[in-house]
């Protein structure tokens, strides 16, 4: 595009176009003096040769003339007849001027933006590809940037787009302000979400019967409590908590949620989309056991000293499973859990499952104690107890999982230094994670799988740790897998019409997932922002991106200076979609961000919570 001015131009602009359908042509003029600009109308389209020049010097003329040089009269009726045009018409066009001066900035539809910079014409950024004018001439051999309206969609060579403005036609980026005030905001989507309103839920939904019960029981002697309904209360919450955990529940709660048809409210879709915050529930029955089995241990401790019940096993091992289940609970708290991952797995699964040892033997020894009393056979006694048959359950589904152990073949395909992508010949339901290992007792590490073409699927690991990290650099044939693949939080885009789905990195992997399903009926804009994808991921997984989203907008950050603002791009792409959500899948920092940014903001936001 051409920019033509009658006066030379001093200082330097940054040219962002678009198609120019226009025929006007403005210019602006200097008095000699320097004191005052007019912006004149130089040429239109009108009948008559020569008419719209004769015009323009009509109308300079008029806007320009002094007190007493000729008399007005006159004046302009020498110019209507220069212009050939009748005093009517030279009169429309007259106040048609007086309106353009009114107005010292016209607004113009799909004419060239020119914003005012201090850089030379040298290091002007070219908006369209991120990259200084300069470079872009001294490289005209690299690929052409191709952008969709939506962003950078092209090869991937040059892939990028600036943050400020990811369409390169000089708009910023704005996102509406917050609603609600920011206490209330924050409580909210923060300190109480439904991870956390589910725990709170859960909690309160056993202390206000265990504060009842106790109440109820005021006026009796502590040596008369049962200490069985304890044991059941606590190991009822036990069983909830481990049940909510495993795969086939998790898979079923997803697949229930599926069956929402689109044409039910978007408010009720929304909440049923944060069943994958289902962890609320299995923490607070797990805090509400341990308070039951407190109380437990202090009713018997007294009974203990009141030689009520004078056991000294029981006593022994109901401290001491106490203090195994307060070390599980504190390892299990988000800080400790983030600070050394590997602790926790390993406290949570092996003294997990010696917990469960001990309140087995915990229990057949208060059944012993019970047939004492009562002289009934101890089997007869046993089958009595509800904490026996609770435990059953707890037992067969801490079991249920490894009966599927098995070890698998993987290929694996290097991607880059920072990824690695490892192919197994196994068909898997749609959206599904699948956790592998080295050593059945080892770290186990969970990752999304999406199917490969010809069959079989791909799970994509990027450099996050010191195991993958080894993973990548020296990967392995086979690999343990146990239990069966669970749904992951990206499925549940399937009960809206139209999501954004926006991601980073390795992220790309679980999206995958979602948009190859053949059997998806929900459409889906795609905001991917990773270092070199080409080069990271190869090109069949780009091209796979592009194929179900041809305007997703693919952001490299090694081509652009600065992170891009990632909220602001989601909420534009959320609003030029017409997109019912937004799903992020990123790290914890980024997707809470995005998440917080959005439901602040009056938009439904998923992505995952690491509660485990």
């Amino acid at each position: 595009m051409s920019v033509q001015d009658s006066s030379p131009i001093t200082m330097p602009f940054v040219v962002a176009e678009h198609a120019v359908n226009d025929t006007r042509q403005t210019d602006t003029t200097t008095s000699a003096t320097g004191e005052q600009s007019v912006t004149s109308l130089r040429s239109e389209s009108v009948p008559g040769d020569g008419a719209g020049c004769a015009l323009a010097k009509a109308l300079d003329g008029h806007a320009e003339r002094t007190d007493g040089a000729r008399d007005e009269t006159d004046e302009m009726a020498e110019r209507h007849h220069q212009a050939g045009f009748s005093a009517e018409a030279f009169e429309s066009y007259e106040k048609r001027l007086n309106t353009s001066l009114k107005q010292p900035e016209p607004v113009r539809p799909k004419s060239a933006v020119l914003t005012p910079s201090t850089e030379s014409f040298d290091t002007a950024v070219d908006l369209e590809k991120g990259l200084s004018v300069s470079d872009a001439n001294k490289n005209s051999s690299w690929n052409q940037v191709v952008h969709g309206k939506h962003g950078s969609t092209g090869t991937f060579d040059t892939l990028g787009t600036l943050a400020s403005d990811p369409d390169g036609n000089g708009e910023v980026l704005t996102v509406p302000e917050k609603r609600q005030h920011k206490v209330v905001r924050n409580l909210r989507h923060t300190y109480l979400n439904v991870y956390r309103r589910l725990f709170t839920v859960a909690f309160i939904g056993n202390i206000i019967p265990m504060i009842v019960w106790l109440a109820h029981l005021r006026n009796e002697s502590i040596n008369s409590l049962n200490l069985t309904d304890l044991a059941t209360a606590a190991a009822v919450n036990f069983a909830v908590a481990i049940l909510i955990r495993q795969d086939y529940i998790v898979n079923f709660l997803y697949r229930v949620c599926w069956l929402v048809p689109h044409s039910t409210p978007l408010r009720i879709r929304r909440s049923l989309a944060k069943v994958y915050e289902n962890g609320g529930v299995h923490s607070g029955c797990a805090v509400a056991g341990f308070i039951w089995f407190l109380v437990l241990t202090i009713v018997l401790s007294f009974q203990f000293a009141n030689f009520v019940l004078r056991s000294v096993p029981v006593l022994t091992l109901t401290c001491v499973l106490l203090a195994m289940l307060f070390a599980i609970i504190l390892l299990a708290y988000p800080k400790y859990r983030f600070f050394s991952h590997n602790t926790f797995e390993y406290t949570h699964r092996f003294a997990g499952w010696t917990a469960i040892a001990i309140f087995w033997a915990d229990a057949m020894l208060i059944v012993h104690e019970i047939q004492k009393k009562t002289g009934r056979s101890f089997g007869r006694e046993l089958v009595r107890l509800p904490v026996f048959w609770i435990l059953i359950i707890i037992t067969a589904h801490l079991v249920l999982p490894w009966l599927r152990l098995r070890k698998w073949r993987f290929n694996a395909d290097q991607l880059s230094t920072h990824a690695v992508r490892l192919d197994f010949e196994k068909t898997l339901p749609p959206l599904s994670g699948l956790a592998i290992a080295e050593a059945p007792l080892g770290e186990w590490h969970p990752f999304a799988t999406y199917p490969r073409e010809g069959g079989g699927g791909s799970m994509i690991i990027s450099n996050a740790g010191d195991w993958t990290k080894r993973t990548i650099l020296g990967p392995k044939s086979h690999y343990w897998v146990k239990g069966m693949p669970k749904t992951g939080v990206l499925s549940m885009a399937f009960v809206f019409r139209k999501v954004v789905v926006v991601t980073t990195g390795s992220g790309i992997g679980p999206c995958l997932s979602f948009l190859l399903e053949p059997r998806r009926k929900t459409v889906c804009r795609v905001l991917w922002s990773t270092p070199s994808p080409m080069q990271t991921y190869g090109r069949e997984l780009c091209q796979q991106v592009q194929s179900c989203d041809p305007e997703a907008m693919i952001i490299d950050t090694r081509q652009r200076k600065g992170r891009p603002d990632m909220v602001g791009l989601t909420y534009k792409l959320f609003k030029e979609s017409g997109a019912e959500a937004v799903f992020c899948i990123s790290n914890p920092r980024l997707t809470r961000k995005i998440v917080y940014g959005m439901e602040s903001r009056g938009v439904p936001a998923f992505g995952p919570i690491w509660d485990s």
